[in-house]
């Protein structure tokens, strides 16, 4: 397993000070978000040398770029919203080859509908990602979705159902298990049926794995913990990743202030159970 870290965990910093910081930590890979890890425009970094120089700053250093991240809205209800992010995510398809990315990620718009709604919702999502697939075919990037429990894509049973209708190898999905946790199903052994459903159904298909740790508060919401002290089972749930998917990133979201270097650490313990 390659232990890494999302890179705007750190803040805005140059890329060279941040793949630095990154390394010094201990991890090997990264999840980039140009808009939210530099503290310059991403238009800056956006074209061919741009791209081909922060993928030389962090090769340099020895880190992998499992993800770029791009913030889109995949299922909106809005026409032009959705328009404008086909456009958007079909650029860092393009943008993530130079970078030398594993993927292009996304996750899939809150859904704050009533559940009537949640097939017209697919229906746009999955209009966004044929469209997202077509571009990745001629350039031979990947897409990477991620389904999580509040938004259109909800459980590992959509996200089969997604991939079937598409049914193409580049798409593939960023598997976070917390993220399909709702405060109602937080026990281990609801963790772990919605771990082995997710491997069942696309392990072939996951292309980064996420890790996270917190707990939902009195009003519902998700709040981050340093890893160890949510509710999150991991010293079950990574072994069973890491027998399953070893040969993949998992990168460690929301690291804890100060203690990035413990954290790293610890997922690499959780790695070795």
């Amino acid at each position: 397993m390659i232990i890494g870290m999302r890179g705007h965990d750190f803040g805005k910093l140059e890329p060279s000070v941040l793949a630095k910081e990154i390394a010094k930590n201990g991890f090997a890979a990264t999840q980039l978000a140009f808009i939210k890890a530099f503290p310059e425009s991403e238009e800056n970094y956006l074209t061919e040398d741009g791209l081909k120089e922060v993928r030389k700053i962090f090769a340099d250093e020895g880190l992998k770029v499992p993800v770029m991240g791009c913030y889109v809205s995949a299922s909106d209800a809005d026409p032009a919203v959705l328009e404008k992010a086909k456009a958007r995510f079909s650029r860092f398809l393009e943008c993530s080859i130079l970078l030398g990315a594993g993927c292009v990620g996304t996750e899939t718009t809150p859904f704050t509908f009533p559940e009537s709604e949640r097939e017209a919702a697919y229906q746009r999502l999955l209009d966004f990602t044929k469209s997202a697939v077509e571009t990745a075919k001629k350039c031979g990037a990947i897409v990477g979705i991620e389904p999580v429990a509040r938004h259109t894509l909800n459980t590992p049973e959509l996200t089969l159902r997604l991939l079937n209708d598409v049914n193409d190898p580049h798409l593939n999905v960023i598997l976070d298990t917390a993220n399909l946790l709702t405060p109602t199903t937080c026990d281990p052994e609801i963790q772990m049926d919605l771990l082995d459903r997710s491997l069942r159904y696309f392990g072939d298909k996951v292309c980064a794995l996420h890790v996270k740790d917190g707990f939902f508060n009195d009003e519902g919401k998700w709040q981050n913990r340093p890893l160890g002290e949510g509710v999150m089972d991991w010293e079950h749930l990574f072994p069973r990743l890491n027998a399953k998917l070893g040969h993949l990133c998992a990168l460690r979201e929301n690291v804890w202030p100060g203690y990035a270097a413990e954290e790293c650490k610890i997922m690499k313990r959780w790695a070795e159970l």
